[in-house]
């Protein structure tokens, strides 16, 4: 009796292994796009210059930020 279960469990590894191996098969063929938009390529796909630093207004950045002083309190 336990020579059959064993040879069952060997068997049902096997049909795992080649179920399995089907399984990978079948994922590998591609991936559809997860490109939503309407048309596909733009039109206008033509050289666009980037801006120089004459172009970009001046810009004032703020101090940063500070952190409040609190009590030293643990709860």
């Amino acid at each position: 009796m336990t020579e059959d279960s064993k040879q069952k469990e060997i068997r049902l590894r096997k049909e795992l292994a080649k179920v399995k191996a089907v399984n990978a098969n079948n994922a590998r063929v591609g991936n559809t796009s997860r490109n939503f938009s309407f048309g596909g390529v733009p039109a206008d796909t033509s050289h666009k210059a980037m801006p120089t630093s004459t172009d970009i207004p001046d810009v004032v950045s703020l101090p940063p930020k500070r952190r409040g002083k609190k009590e030293n309190i643990p709860f």
